[in-house]
């Protein structure tokens, strides 16, 4: 028997995965060993090998955002080529498909935009379904996956017919609408907060189209760009105004040291240490927010970390960031040839009572604004309320 899977194989795979998740969610009982014999008995293969094979079906669909049948938990090892072909299948020849019905044309894939603007910019798959069946209880919920067609930063999206070519998300594509900050969460897309993004092509993407995904333009690198702009319009050396400039350079250590009561407990809950480079001289420690300070509610221990000055910068640009699941320090691929790269996988210190540590909805939600780091689908969360 060949090692590769035919079409037929991957077809009858889905296709029996799917009778099991229908039979399931109508109450009916079905014998998983059966129809794994059957099939072993149909091509030739173990039925092991098909119960592995529904394993990486459930990893497609999890990765689709698509709820996947318990008990068949999700093997990630699927291979780029077998999980690009398992993609075209799913998405090809659903249900809609066998019906001859080309639901995914026309209007279809607007309702899962028009539910995250309706449900505020931001909102989860569920979220999204609940919305669109409440508005059309005959909605084809595989469908759902058009939420990762619409998302400049899922690489899933390139498997779609809508994103076959190249482009820029720049360049007013009406596919190019939504933001993937989580698994199987999505907010309205920003190109000033994420970014252009493109589509390329890329033979080695494993994928049917051939392309793949990445970001063009970073929104910091921008911000920096203006600010050194408006310092070069700030005029030539001035000895009269060398006081007022000594005021300023003053009050913007204040304001990087953060706010007194927030930087005062950060000092109290990390020892006065920075919580990276375990670095203890107070002069140069500073509050830094996760989430971007947005008022005294952002203002909590549960949204600071305590950081040295280059780093606290770093981890605003986006340069570092924080893996929550567990508390490794992470730097971006654009530091490989600084010192900072020695950083990478550093533990974060822990605060002097587990109480005061730092929110892990925080972490992930900085993570998901790294360009670098979001390419690999880790889980992610939406905007936290700290």
């Amino acid at each position: 028997m060949s090692i590769v899977w035919s079409d037929e194989e991957l077809r009858a795979a889905v296709e029996a995965y799917r009778q099991m998740a229908r039979n399931q969610e109508a109450g009916i009982s079905f014998n998983r060993s059966q129809i794994y014999s059957e099939l072993a008995t149909r091509f030739g293969r173990t039925a092991s090998a098909f119960e592995y094979r529904m394993q990486n079906i459930s990893a497609v669909y999890q990765e689709l955002g698509m709820p996947w049948i318990p008990g068949l938990r999700p093997a990630k090892h699927v291979g780029s080529r077998s999980a690009a072909r398992l993609i075209n299948i799913i998405q090809q020849e659903g249900p809609e498909a066998a019906n001859g019905v080309a639901q995914r044309d026309g209007l279809v894939w607007e309702k899962a935009l028009a539910a995250v603007t309706h449900l505020g910019g931001v909102a989860s798959r569920n979220q999204v379904k609940a919305w669109i069946l409440d508005q059309d209880p005959e909605y084809d919920t595989d469908n759902l996956s058009d939420l990762y067609m619409l998302s400049v930063n899922s690489p899933s999206r390139t498997s779609y017919s809508q994103n076959a070519r190249p482009r820029r998300t720049d360049e007013g594509s009406p596919f190019d609408r939504l933001f993937k900050v989580g698994r199987g969460i999505f907010e309205i897309y920003d190109p000033v907060q994420h970014g252009v993004w493109e589509i390329y092509a890329d033979a080695a993407s494993g994928n049917r189209n051939r392309m793949s995904i990445r970001r063009v333009s970073n929104p910091v690198d921008q911000a920096l760009a203006n600010a050194e702009e408006l310092a070069q319009q700030a005029g030539s050396f001035d000895p009269s105004s060398v006081v007022d400039s000594r005021d300023r350079v003053t009050a913007e250590i204040v304001r990087r040291r953060g706010q007194p009561a927030f930087r005062k407990a950060l000092m109290d809950a990390y020892g006065g240490a920075c919580v990276i480079t375990g670095c203890n001289l107070p002069a140069v420690l500073e509050a830094a927010h996760v989430h971007p300070y947005k008022g005294d509610d952002t203002n909590v221990v549960s949204n600071g970390l305590l950081l040295r000055a280059d780093i606290h910068t770093l981890f605003d640009l986006g340069l570092i960031a924080i893996e929550s699941k567990n508390m490794c320090v992470r730097v971006s691929p654009e530091l490989a040839s600084t010192s900072y790269a020695e950083l990478d996988g550093v533990q974060l210190h822990k605060p002097v009572k587990k109480a005061l540590q730092v929110s892990k909805d925080a972490l992930d939600w900085h993570r998901s604004q790294c360009g670098w780091f979001g390419m690999n689908e880790d889980e992610v969360k939406p905007e936290p309320s700290v």
